[in-house]
């Protein structure tokens, strides 16, 4: 049994990767534990390690806001944790007003927090909610993506980052109501819309030659969405269109989930076909508010003296109860932007989402900016277009929005009460048809804040062992790229003995505290007597309800405890994990007059198999 252990972890190194890195890990410690999850597509191509090799877990979220917004956050900080990430918040009064500082709290957080994944900025460069930026190049371009320069010399992101760009509290709300809708609710007014799409275009220059690619791209992207499975992409191109405002208006309002625009504009917005600031005032799509995907000169530049530029006119739009205007944009603040190169993100950012499924937005935009380094190798100097372009690319939204790429899946969550006596809980994941969902992210939450998060297994199963305290009830949150947020509710039920199952410790072979596959560990219950006179049990493992190991040794003595008391049991249950493909091992425990019943779940490192071929 242990050479099997030790042939399912061997590390065969047959090394043909490159050099680049993750954030300085090598192999051995991007295999040893886990990674952030906005971040595995880019580890398997860095490294050469198939997706199924990996261990991507929902990390951290960091918002950083001025003092006068905080107050303002708990709808959002709730949200995200229901998506599974672990949410801190830091205020401009803790860690300094200038962009320096602002980039030394990120950078300790990610130094004191290895899964940190996304970075939300609140505010504008101005105003009453000041949220400074930096800025990059000869024409001292506004860019977030300074921030995220933090290990190593090099222009890409180590966080993915964004921002809500407002000047009031009421814009504040509109944005995290926006962003809470699109990935909760985002069918209640129209269950079509996301299979609709929106390609704008303009072959348009005031030098000749004039180009002919802005349209050229937008056909492809056309093409490519309806081979996705999209039922409408309307088109508005110039030419022959230029006032193209009211088109745009129409589709946008009776509903698209995607809106891509390439062609000739400023921060005024898009000049052909003409779609400007003003021209947001005429949107009524309410709830049905798209990503705007806009790769033109000077769209998304939030320090310019249009104030709002198109990118922020478009996310503050409309009120917190009658919303418009689109969920995110992200879009370029240089005005001088080049033809080539933004035909070049567009097209590698949309390959991305629809062909490797990178639909995180700051992923996604990330991917488009990595086709640079691809067609143009040789661009990778100070000011040159690798380095220029992954600076002036900003998002205005929430850098984690996870794009729908046509009609959602529902989620069907099926869970039985958890018992206080042991706080256990057994979940299964299926979608509408009742197909299990692997790797679903679930959070389960308790007033506001993570009691427990993992991802499913192959089954569509999770189980978790919660510390219960006083809570009642337990909110299940389950999330997918693809899918709809799942919502369900678990009753916690009363117990009526005197004893509860309040934890365990363990003992495994090689003392790292972690189960691996193949590995014998003894496992000690812990109990606490909550009754009013002293108890003993004997007690036994029921192996019909125990999964993924083997029962070496089952039965156990729980020591005399008087009322209040807690205790381990002396006398170990000794197990061998014997599953490959569950994250956790679950045991049942019995007193052997069956008065009571337990079970209680351990994690478990799943294996991988590292084979790198080369010289």
């Amino acid at each position: 049994m242990r050479f099997i252990k030790t042939l399912i972890l061997l590390s065969l190194t047959f090394l043909f990767a490159n050099e680049s890195s993750f954030r300085g890990k090598d192999r051995a410690d991007i295999l040893s534990g886990p990674i952030p999850m906005a971040y595995r597509h880019l580890i398997s191509e860095t490294y050469n390690i198939p997706l199924s090799q990996l261990n991507p877990q929902r990390g951290s979220y960091l918002i950083i806001t001025p003092d006068n917004m905080v107050n303002h956050l708990d709808e959002l900080v709730s949200f995200k944790r229901s998506q599974g990430f672990d949410v801190s918040i830091k205020t401009l009064g803790e860690i300094g007003i200038t962009a320096e500082e602002i980039k030394g709290a990120i950078a300790a957080t990610l130094m004191a927090d290895p899964m940190l994944e996304y970075v939300l900025l609140i505010g504008d460069v101005d105003g009453v909610a000041a949220m400074p930026s930096f800025y990059y190049g000869p024409e001292n371009d506004v860019t977030d993506q300074k921030y995220t320069h933090l290990l190593g010399d090099d222009f890409f992101p180590d966080v993915f980052i964004g921002r809500f760009s407002v000047d009031s509290v009421s814009e504040l709300v509109v944005m995290i109501r926006k962003t809470i809708n699109y990935h909760r609710q985002p069918l209640a007014t129209n269950p079509d819309w996301l299979d609709k799409a929106l390609v704008v275009a303009g072959n348009y220059s005031n030098t000749v030659p004039i180009p002919i690619t802005p349209k050229w791209t937008s056909y492809w992207i056309q093409d490519l969405l309806l081979d996705e499975g999209f039922t409408t992409v309307d088109t508005v191109f110039y030419p022959p269109t230029q006032q193209g405002a009211a088109l745009i208006q129409n589709y946008i309002n009776s509903g698209v989930g995607i809106v891509n625009y390439r062609g000739w504009g400023d921060a005024n917005g898009w000049h052909y076909p003409e779609f400007h600031v003003s021209d947001v005032a005429g949107l009524n799509n309410g709830w049905m508010t798209p990503v705007f995907t806009s790769f033109v000169c000077n769209s998304n530049d939030f320090a310019n003296n249009v104030d709002p530029c198109l990118g922020e006119a478009l996310i503050r739009a409309g009120t917190p109860s009658n919303p418009k205007g689109g969920v995110a944009i992200i879009g370029p603040s240089d005005l001088h932007t080049s033809t080539k190169y933004n035909n070049v993100i567009n097209a590698y950012m949309f390959d991305a989402m629809l062909d490797d499924g990178i639909v995180e937005l700051g992923p996604a935009v990330n991917a488009g900016l990595l086709g640079l380094t691809r067609e143009f190798p040789n661009l990778d100097g100070p000011e040159e277009a690798q380095e220029f372009y992954f600076h002036v690319y900003n998002i205005l939204g929430d850098p984690s929005v996870s794009i729908h790429l046509t009609e959602p899946h529902e989620f069907s969550i099926t869970t039985e009460e958890c018992s206080a006596g042991d706080g256990f809980i057994e979940l299964l994941v299926f979608d509408e048809n009742g197909s299990p969902i692997e790797n679903a992210n679930v959070s389960l939450m308790a007033n506001d804040s993570i009691i427990f998060k993992g991802n499913t297994d192959t089954y569509g199963q999770i189980d978790a062992s919660i510390t219960l305290g006083d809570i009642s009830i337990i909110d299940v949150y389950v999330n997918k790229n693809g899918f709809i947020q799942g919502h369900s509710e678990v009753a916690v039920t009363s117990y009526g003995y005197d004893l509860v199952l309040v934890g365990y410790e363990i003992v495994e072979g090689n003392g790292n505290g972690i189960l691996e596959v193949g590995e014998l560990a003894d496992i000690y219950p812990v109990f606490k007597n909550i009754g009013n006179s002293t108890s003993s049990y004997n007690g036994t493992v029921n192996t019909d309800n125990s999964e993924n190991c083997q029962i070496i040794s089952s039965e156990f003595e729980v020591p005399e405890l008087e009322t209040g008391d807690t205790a381990s049991i002396s006398t170990p249950i000794t197990v061998r994990v014997n599953s490959k493909d569950s994250d956790h091992i679950k045991l049942n425990i019995v007193d052997q007059t069956e008065e009571w019943s337990f079970s209680f779940a351990v994690p478990v490192i799943k294996p991988q198999l590292d084979i790198i071929f080369g010289p």
